[in-house]
């Protein structure tokens, strides 16, 4: 009989080979973070920005980052050939050991905004415990940026009403997404592209990867970019759409197509 450990044996596994390493001098691999982004649904009245209410066929491509050097670099390259603005949201460990590419980030004229520092589901945690991980991210991206962030996205998307509520008191708009590319399940780059340019309407805000757990993303992207160009959007970054109507906290996602704007 083959035996399959379940979720809380893996966990217990993994904790001892990290224990075991640490006690014996052994190093020890660390494994890349792996973004689970199912939809979280409203867990209260404090709700997260979506999309933005406006007339403009105008759409926010955002790119979280929070391991991997590879992706990064092909990401920005095609951004820069096809003359497209986006936002970044970024770990502020991945900030920290990537200072070089916040740098080109800055540089090529993109937006940053604060993905958080551990990665964990933040609904699970206390509000000071909360706020010590938007704030260390946050010391980090404003040191090497210099620029005051104004918008945050919880890993994973995980959200409740002390999460909005502390990150509001910080100084940052919790953000999450309105159309999913779904790169980081890795489904395929048709997939992707018929995904995001099925999905897409007037102040939405698209959620990409740019790390190295979506591999599908830089072949993806300029054929999303084609597609969303050729329907008439405009490209533009997350602060930049803010500018062109109201904030949305309603979730979109899961709607009738009738239902979303634009229809």
């Amino acid at each position: 009989m083959i035996f399959i450990p379940n979720r809380a044996s893996r966990v217990a596994i993994a904790s001892f080979l990290v224990a075991a390493g640490v006690f014996f001098g052994i190093r020890t691999y660390q494994a890349p973070i792996v973004e689970m982004y199912e939809p979280v649904y409203a867990r209260g009245r404090e709700m997260p920005i979506f999309y933005v209410r406006t007339e403009r066929k105008a759409c926010a491509l955002t790119f979280d980052i929070s391991w991997g050097e590879k992706m990064p670099e092909k990401v920005l390259d095609i951004l820069k050939e096809q003359g497209v603005k986006a936002t970044f949201f970024l770990s502020g460990p991945w900030a920290s050991r990537h200072r070089n590419l916040v740098k080109r980030i800055i540089n090529d004229g993109h937006e940053l905004a604060s993905h958080g520092h551990d990665h964990v589901n933040l609904s699970e945690y206390s509000k000071e415990e909360i706020a010590d991980n938007i704030r260390q991210a946050g010391n980090i991206l404003t040191n090497l940026s210099g620029a005051t962030l104004r918008y945050f996205r919880p890993p994973n998307g995980d959200y409740d009403d002390i999460v909005v509520l502390t990150a509001r008191e910080l100084g940052y708009e919790t953000v999450i997404w309105s159309v999913d590319s779904i790169d980081w399940k890795n489904p395929g780059v048709s997939y992707i592209v018929q995904r995001v340019s099925g999905l897409v309407f007037p102040g939405a805000i698209v959620l990409f990867h740019a790390s190295d757990s979506a591999p599908q993303t830089p072949e993806a992207l300029p054929l999303v970019i084609e597609n969303l160009r050729s329907a008439g959007y405009e490209l533009v970054t997350l602060g930049q759409l803010m500018e062109m109507g109201t904030p949305a906290r309603d979730d979109p996602r899961g709607r009738p197509r009738s239902e979303l704007p634009g229809s």
